[in-house]
């Protein structure tokens, strides 16, 4: 699977954020091989047609469709190239940790590392246009760039990123709180990066230095689930990645997520998935499993 790297140096300095429209985007965009990047992604689509294959979701393509992807999501895209036209915000997570002096910035934003909900956000033509203008705003600030054209950048960059995060988290019925709750988008990180390793909830709780129960409360306010419900959809996104996209057999995935046994994982799956993982690749290699 190709791996696409981003641009640091398209604009003759080190630059970890690129703007652009359909005309603009990098020539690898919108491929229809398997294939993910290093970086964030943001693409405002004002006309589209066709569809997205985003890790095991499958997102229709329409006129005013925001895409959301976070680094190494596995995609596909299917598209009317003729038939589309768009914007596009990519970046960096060094990019944001530092602009924001906030590490955990992106893990606050609820449309990124959703492993649940839909990676998309159909908008009005009144919020769309908006988000178009301020883009344009931000793409001539990055192409006469002055002395001050950082803060700027930063002002308006933060406006679209709280903006989205405001209307996607109200469409899902998610909390938007961004500036708050620190242990529970800390949370979100370490289990991104360890859920391979681990599923045991007192590890992470001692890693953020809090208790079980404070722990538990942290992440049902900010998510809405329960702890274990929130390791159980990490898990179950692995798996099912796994399964998609890799030949590996039931035993050898079990070994690699810390199963100790394959009919634990079979269990585990059939009990989130409601089917077997079997059935679920079977699917997925005939079309149907992508929701």
């Amino acid at each position: 699977m190709k791996t696409f790297k981003f641009l640091k140096n398209k604009y003759n300095v080190e630059l970890l954020i690129d703007i652009g429209t359909y005309k603009d985007i990098p020539y690898y965009f919108f491929e229809s091989e398997l294939h993910h990047t290093d970086f964030y992604e943001l693409v405002f689509f004002s006309k589209g047609n066709g569809c997205l294959e985003l890790d095991q979701q499958r997102i229709e393509i329409s006129d005013n469709t925001v895409i959301f992807i976070s680094p190494f999501q596995k995609r596909r895209w299917f598209l009317e190239k003729t038939k589309i036209e768009c914007y596009f915000l990519f970046f960096q997570d060094s990019f944001l940790s530092s602009f924001f002096s906030d590490k955990l910035f992106s893990f606050r934003l609820q449309f990124f590392y959703n492993k649940t909900k839909p990676l998309y956000l159909k908008v009005d033509d009144g919020f769309f246009s908006q988000l178009a203008n301020i883009i344009q705003e931000l793409l001539s600030e990055i192409k006469t760039f002055r002395s001050d054209s950082e803060h700027i950048i930063r002002a308006l960059l933060y406006f679209i990123l709280i903006r989205l995060n405001r209307a996607y988290a109200e469409h899902y019925l998610l909390s938007s709180e961004t500036e708050n709750n620190s242990v529970a988008f800390m949370f979100k990180e370490i289990l991104q990066n360890e859920v391979r390793t681990t599923r045991n909830i007192d590890h992470y709780a001692r890693q953020l230095g809090v208790s079980r129960v404070t722990l538990n409360k942290c992440i049902k306010k900010q998510f809405g689930v329960t702890i274990s419900e929130m390791v159980n959809e990490f898990i179950l996104f692995e798996i099912k990645s796994m399964l998609s996209y890799t030949n590996l057999n039931i035993n050898e995935i079990s070994y690699l997520l810390q199963f100790s046994h394959a009919n634990h994982l079979t269990r585990f799956f059939k009990a989130q998935a409601g089917i077997s993982p079997k059935e679920f690749r079977n699917a997925y290699q005939n079309g149907s499993s992508v929701i």
